[in-house]
């Protein structure tokens, strides 16, 4: 595991779940649960969604730029079949 291309950090703050971060590209992204209080999405940051079993994911990116930016969808597939064992959840842009 340890050519992996991204990790799982903390939450930072206790406001999101867990961080994903790239090891190439240094983007990160934030993982939110859609019940938690703390999220206020960041007009200046893309917000993509994932809906597993009734709950939904929030992913939101952090100090996104064009070179972060090709890495955030591969970097939320990666995260998605690392915790729930599954590529079959629908990432989208919009919570509908």
């Amino acid at each position: 595991m340890e050519n992996e291309r991204y990790r799982v950090l903390s939450g930072d703050d206790y406001s999101c779940l867990e961080i994903i971060q790239s090891k190439v590209t240094d983007i990160k992204i934030k993982v939110y649960n859609q019940h938690q209080n703390t999220f206020l999405p960041n007009p200046n940051e893309l917000q993509l969604y994932a809906e597993d079993k009734g709950t939904t994911l929030i992913f939101e990116t952090v100090d996104l730029s064009v070179k972060k930016g090709i890495d955030v969808f591969t970097a939320i597939k990666w995260y998605v079949r690392k915790r729930f064992n599954s590529s079959d959840l629908l990432i989208k842009h919009f919570d509908n």
